[in-house]
């Protein structure tokens, strides 16, 4: 009787080991997306202000709702007005599962002149 109470209970505790790593296939598996908005390039004007217009993210969730994620996304602006040559804006985002966005970018080209 002792010996069976051992084999049911590695028994029980092999199935219940086994079903916490089994995977959630309901999972969110899909990577959001970014919608970089305004012109790509943009060129503007060796010492006046750049104001760079931005960009949405978007993630389809594991049960196929697309929800706004723009308040996570992550942009890196090193654009210096007071040097003429490009620049690069890039976006970035994660969703709630980790999956991350293929990064955008944009190129910015501060110029002389008007």
């Amino acid at each position: 009787m002792k010996n069976l109470r051992y084999f049911l209970f590695a028994i029980l505790a092999g199935t219940l080991l086994i079903s916490a790593c089994k995977k959630d296939d309901n999972a969110d598996k899909s990577k959001p997306f970014i919608e970089v908005l305004g012109y790509d390039p943009v060129y503007t004007a060796l010492g006046m202000p750049y104001v760079d217009a931005g960009a949405l993210a978007w993630d389809v969730t594991a049960t196929g709702d697309t929800v706004d994620i723009t308040n996570r996304l992550v942009t890196e602006d090193n654009v210096n007005i007071q040097v003429a040559d490009t620049y690069e804006v890039t976006y970035n985002v994660s969703d709630e599962a980790g999956n991350a966005a293929d990064e955008r970018k944009r190129q910015v080209k501060v110029v002389i002149g008007k």
